[in-house]
């Protein structure tokens, strides 16, 4: 059954089938952003936005990780968003009816996970109806993706393991 939940999780976020992922997905189900532990999603009404939005923006979904057994699953797969690599796990815990019943996202490298905040958070506030805060975010994300790219493209590989000069 866990199998089950996470091909049809896994599939749902390649083809982009929001309605395939919420049937994936227990009607009360609760989606921890990894982005804050302020803010999460509860329920098909709360979620159906959000995975509109991830769906959006998410392109070159490649899975390459399902382990855990019938309670709790880990899946993880490649991405990009916003022309940044990301990595996304997802801790999934499934209820007795073998459906997701919590979710806790967690996203890596630093650089993809500004740049999902930059793509999902106007989009989400707008959903909501929070048109302020959706050009809030827009305009305040920006220089923190730009500091972050640059950090890690120029600051980041000057803390790492030395290398040999090329001749």
């Amino acid at each position: 059954m866990s199998i089950d939940t996470t091909e049809r999780y896994r599939r749902a976020i390649e083809t982009r089938d929001v309605a395939l992922a919420l049937s994936a997905f227990a009607p009360d189900a609760v989606v921890h952003s990894p982005l804050t532990s302020r803010v999460r999603f509860t329920g098909h009404a709360e979620l159906e936005p959000l995975l509109e939005v991830a769906y959006a923006h998410l392109r070159d979904v490649r899975f390459h990780t399902d382990t855990g057994d019938a309670s709790t699953r880990v899946v993880v797969y490649t991405a990009r968003v916003g022309g940044e690599e990301m990595e996304e796990a997802a801790v999934l815990k499934l209820g007795e009816d073998g459906l997701i019943a919590e979710a806790t996202l967690f996203v890596r490298p630093l650089p993809g996970l500004v740049a999902l905040m930059d793509a999902f958070g106007p989009d989400i506030a707008r959903r909501n109806g929070r048109t302020f805060a959706a050009r809030l975010l827009s305009v305040a994300t920006k220089p923190l993706l730009a500091m972050v790219r640059s950090g890690d493209r120029h600051a980041v590989p000057l803390a790492g393991p030395k290398r040999p000069e090329r001749v």
